[in-house]
């Protein structure tokens, strides 16, 4: 039977058990407890290039990486760009235009991943709009100045031989998401839009003619982009590895075709598609064009500005080079982070 000095021992022992075990949580820190950082994200875009956040909120990929993240559905980059430069928001995806616009201001946003190269957009027309030439005269919408649903509009009119001025054409800003364009053309208040891959082809499938199909151009163009502030990248540069962490593993999971079936139902539910085999269309989509290491390029951010400044001559004194910073991805590619993630898909 143990004596009271033997208890005493054990007891001590245990004391400074407990001890070590407390010393090793306070130095360890608020990260080994699971604590997370607050952040908030934002984006004006509805398509199916969102398709990699999406996945990265549905899988809790967001957590898994260390942020509480509060999603945010802004109407207009532009009102993205503002939050971001007031500091409501830690990151965005929105239109590069956007961000080059953003630097003839002297804004100090930067993109640290470009999601999209591909351009993989149509020109969809009303039913009674049979051929590029019935376009005279009528109303294409756009998501506002220097948006992606604009670039691509000029270049489909270009690619048709189509001077919008001459052929009396008013391009007509639909605020808000594709959705919006979407539904103004759906009831006529516009006479064609530009809508993202197998959206395009749905409504293609509609009745509502493609006039134009990028698909087929092998035309490239950066379309979506993960952007910050150099503030917030200097000062939460864990917050920002963060999101490009969990993005990267977001594209690895959706392009891995174990995941398929639940990409596809994610894909279906923000697009508001109540039939799965348009949403597997979607699916192919994102796969066939999604860059596995989103790295910003430089030359096609340079067509981009080239085109850009046709929309917003102010541009044209904007370095390409200072909006963009592959840095954080970089890091996560020499450390072999960005190889780990493909190779456990």
């Amino acid at each position: 039977m143990p004596t009271p000095m033997h208890l005493a021992s054990r007891t001590e022992k245990t004391r400074h058990k407990l001890l070590i075990v407390l010393l090793w949580v306070a130095l360890l820190g608020p990260a080994s407890s699971g604590a997370q950082i607050k952040s908030n994200f934002a984006s004006s875009i509805t398509s199916e290039s969102m398709t990699a956040m999406w996945v990265a909120r549905d899988r809790g990929l967001f957590k898994k990486h260390g942020l509480e993240m509060q999603y945010v559905v802004i109407s207009r980059s532009p009102l993205a760009v503002a939050a971001l430069i007031a500091g409501e928001i830690d990151a965005a995806i929105i239109g590069p235009g956007h961000l080059i616009s953003a630097g003839s201001t002297g804004a100090d946003l930067i993109g640290i991943a470009n999601l999209f190269q591909k351009l993989d957009y149509r020109l969809n027309a009303r039913p009674e709009i049979k051929k590029p030439e019935d376009l005279r005269g009528k109303r294409i919408a756009i998501s506002g100045p220097g948006s992606t649903s604009h670039l691509v509009t000029l270049l489909a009119l270009q690619g048709l031989n189509i001077d919008a001025a001459q052929a009396k054409i008013t391009l007509l800003t639909i605020p808000g998401t594709e959705m919006n364009r979407r539904l103004a053309l759906e009831s006529g208040g516009v006479d064609a839009t530009a809508l993202r891959g197998a959206i395009g082809d749905l409504y293609g499938a509609k009745g509502f003619h493609v006039l134009y199909n990028f698909k087929t151009t092998g035309v490239t163009l950066p379309q979506t982009v993960l952007a910050t502030t150099r503030r917030t990248a200097a000062t939460k540069p864990q917050v920002i590895d963060a999101y490009l962490k969990a993005m990267i593993e977001a594209i690895a999971v959706t392009v891995d075709p174990a995941n398929k079936d639940g990409v596809v139902r994610t894909i279906a539910t923000n697009l508001r598609l109540s039939n799965l085999a348009d949403a597997e269309e979607a699916y192919h989509a994102v796969v066939s064009s999604v860059e596995r290491v989103p790295y910003s390029n430089l030359e096609t951010m340079k067509r981009l500005h080239r085109l850009l400044i046709q929309v917003n001559p102010k541009v044209a004194d904007v370095k390409v080079e200072s909006v963009i910073d592959n840095s954080f991805i970089d890091k996560l590619e020499s450390s072999g982070y960005i190889q780990s993630v493909y190779k456990k898909k």
